[in-house]
C-alpha cells in the first residue's frame, strides 16, 4: 500500500508542477529572466517535499503561490522600469572597441568573447559594429559595414517574397486545418498526389506545400541507400 500511496503522489505532484509551468509560459531555459529561474527551482522544491513528506496539499498551495507571483512579475516586466532593472542588454563591443567595464559586469572574459564572435562567424572585432549580450545571455552582433552580409537592396535586386510552408499531411493524417486556410478540399490533395503514385493519404509521412505551391512529398517506409558514418 506504500508503494501505491508513493506512486500516487508522484503523479500528482507531475501534474501539479506541469501545469504550474504551463501557466507560467512558453520559455526555453535560455530565455528564462532571473525570477522565472528563481521560481521554476523553487516550484521544483515544494512540489517535490510530498514525496518525503506526504502531504500533497500543503505543497500544492505552496506551488500555487509561487506560480500566481511569477506570474505577477511577468506581468509587472512589461513595465519599462522593471524591465530595465532585470532584463537590460548590455553593450560589450562598440565599434571595434571592447567595453571592460560592462565585459567584467557581465562576467565575461575576452577569450569567451572571442570565442562567441567566432561562433557568430566574425574572426576580426574590427568586423563588429556592436557586440551586445541579450536579456537571454546570449551574444547578439551588429556587424561593421565593411562585413556586413551583401543585401538584395545593395544590388537592386527585388527579393521573392517568401511565406510558410504547409504540412497537409503528417504520418498519414490530412490536415484539415491547413487545407481550409489554403481554402483547398481533399480531392483537391489527393489529385496532387496521384503524380507521385499514392491513392491513399495514409501511405504518406510528410506532404508538405511551400508559398510557391510546390507540393514535397514523403512516402512512408521509403528506404534510402545511406553511407557507413564511422
Amino acid at each position: 500500500m506504500d508503494a501505491i500511496a508513493y506512486i500516487v503522489r508522484c503523479i500528482i505532484m507531475l501534474f501539479v508542477t506541469w501545469t504550474g509551468v504551463r501557466l507560467i509560459g512558453k520559455k526555453s531555459i535560455a530565455n528564462m529572466t532571473s525570477y522565472d529561474f528563481a521560481g521554476i527551482m523553487l516550484l521544483t522544491t515544494v512540489t517535490a517535499e510530498p514525496l518525503v513528506y506526504k502531504i500533497p496539499s500543503k505543497a500544492s498551495v505552496g506551488a500555487a503561490v509561487i506560480v500566481i507571483i511569477i506570474i505577477l512579475l511577468g506581468a509587472l516586466s512589461l513595465k519599462t522600469r522593471f524591465y530595465n532593472m532585470d532584463s537590460r542588454p548590455t553593450i560589450v563591443v562598440s565599434n571595434g572597441n571592447i567595453q571592460e567595464k560592462e565585459l567584467k559586469q557581465s562576467n565575461m572574459n575576452i577569450p569567451l568573447l572571442l570565442s562567441e564572435l567566432r561562433l557568430k562567424g566574425y574572426q576580426n572585432i574590427a568586423d563588429v559594429k556592436y557586440a551586445i549580450i541579450e536579456p537571454n545571455g546570449k551574444l547578439s552582433v551588429v556587424p561593421a559595414p565593411q562585413a556586413r552580409p551583401l543585401q538584395p537592396n545593395d544590388m537592386a535586386i527585388q527579393p521573392t517574397p517568401i511565406s510558410l510552408s504547409f504540412p497537409l499531411i503528417i504520418d498519414g493524417e490530412i490536415s484539415d486545418e491547413n487545407l481550409t486556410f489554403l481554402q483547398k478540399d481533399k480531392e483537391w490533395l489527393m489529385e496532387r498526389l496521384m503524380p507521385f503514385s499514392i491513392s491513399d493519404a495514409k501511405d504518406v509521412l510528410l506532404a508538405q506545400m511551400d508559398s510557391q505551391g510546390k507540393l514535397y512529398v514523403i512516402n512512408k517506409n521509403k528506404e534510402e541507400q545511406k553511407p557507413n558514418i564511422f
